[in-house]
């Protein structure tokens, strides 16, 4: 579906620092929403992650998880805000609810951290192209998450294949994919690149 959406890390950190605290329902699904976005995993995946994923290799603390679609192990350098997520649940993950019962939730979040943008939605309907505009928090569902985590850490400058081995994709077509940069965001972040500026 055309309109796939990802949330950029200024978005990340607003939803992250979002106060939800008045409703337990909605925190706990921004919270691991916000781990679905740190870890590039499926909902299938990262609804399960407990405790005894989180390990240590040559002193750097990982992930380590065995992705139930491919059966492939990833391992996957730990984001900065999950100890901080973990630490409200008493060092734990935030329980997992249903999907479709997420997705619902999520929608709810996005309108109230204010992700109004207007996004244009192409579908086939038949041999008909039908076009919708919808505010951006309508869009967001929990594969949002791994779009989001692929498409920042590809801004960030960490190279495909080095993202692939953490979101488990074997071929890049399919990798990019979900890589959702439009060409102003790649001029825009290579015209910094020294062979543009000239700052060596």
């Amino acid at each position: 579906a055309a309109a796939a959406i990802y949330l950029t890390e200024g978005e990340l950190e607003h939803l992250f620092k979002l106060d939800l605290s008045d409703n337990e329902r909605l925190d706990r699904v921004r919270d691991l929403f916000l781990i679905g976005c740190y870890t590039g995993l499926r909902f299938s995946d990262f609804s399960r992650l407990k405790r005894h994923n989180f390990t240590s290799y040559d002193g750097q603390r990982i992930i380590e998880i065995t992705t139930q679609k491919t059966k492939k192990k990833v391992a996957i350098p730990i984001h900065d805000n999950i100890p901080i997520i973990m630490k409200k649940y008493g060092g734990e993950l935030p329980k997992a609810i249903s999907n479709q019962r997420m997705n619902q939730y999520l929608k709810e979040i996005g309108q109230l951290a204010g992700f109004t943008e207007i996004i244009k939605k192409t579908m086939l309907r038949g041999i008909k192209r039908e076009t919708e505009l919808l505010p951006k928090y309508q869009l967001i569902s929990t594969h949002t998450a791994r779009r989001t985590f692929a498409t920042n850490a590809v801004l960030a400058g960490i190279p495909n294949h080095q993202i692939m081995e953490i979101t488990g994709h074997s071929k890049e077509s399919t990798f990019l994919k979900y890589v959702r940069i439009t060409k102003k965001e790649i001029a825009s972040k290579l015209s910094n690149h020294h062979f543009f500026s000239g700052n060596k």
